[in-house]
């Protein structure tokens, strides 16, 4: 058996593996007993309203959300390792590359649910004019996959589809079946772009 059958057959169980964690997770949320007032409790002014109150009602639950929330970046990271599976370019540079953001990924979502628990504990505390767990969210953790976004671009062209793929491409579609559809002509929009 080859290094890229044995890859990809365990990216396979890996998928699998995460996504059976993350229904373990669910099930666990759905039966857990959930604490007063999580889901908010009565305005006084304003009968169809409810207020949050403090953050100390999710400390029972927080783990589970970390979990969660870590499981669903490791399968995003994952399927973008599995979509670069059986491409081109150097497999030891591609998994650093995926290695290296998932990791950066985990540490800021890790450093957001630290700042919510500091945040649960002292409410006053403000970043950037913002609740830290906020701040964090908004500046640093939803920018994050950008650097996914850049890796992806700036290297399509080595690791995913090469100029002589596109090549190999048009003479397949070239060569079908004689009358098809997909034939494409030298006026075609694609060899004039």
């Amino acid at each position: 058996m080859n290094n890229r059958t044995s890859d990809s057959d365990s990216l396979h169980w890996v998928l699998f593996g995460l996504l059976l964690a993350l229904c373990l997770v669910v099930g666990v949320a759905l039966f857990w007993e959930e604490p007063a007032d999580s889901q908010g409790y009565g305005h006084g002014e304003l009968r169809t309203m409810r207020q949050g109150g403090t953050g100390e009602r999710h400390a029972q639950v927080l783990w589970l959300g970390a979990a969660f929330g870590v499981l669903q970046l490791l399968l995003f990271v994952a399927c973008l390792g599995f979509g670069l599976r059986g491409a081109r370019g150097s497999s030891r540079e591609k998994r650093r590359a995926l290695l290296l953001g998932g990791l950066l990924y985990l540490a800021v979502f890790t450093v957001l649910i630290l700042a919510y628990q500091g945040y649960v504990k002292d409410p006053a505390r403000l970043l950037v004019s913002l609740p830290p767990p906020t701040a964090v969210m908004l500046w640093v953790l939803w920018p994050f996959p950008l650097y996914f976004v850049l890796v992806y671009s700036l290297r399509f062209e080595d690791w995913v589809f090469r100029k002589e793929d596109s090549r190999r491409f048009r003479e397949l579609v070239d060569n079908g079946p004689a009358g098809s559809a997909t034939q494409t002509g030298r006026d075609s929009p694609e060899e004039n772009g």
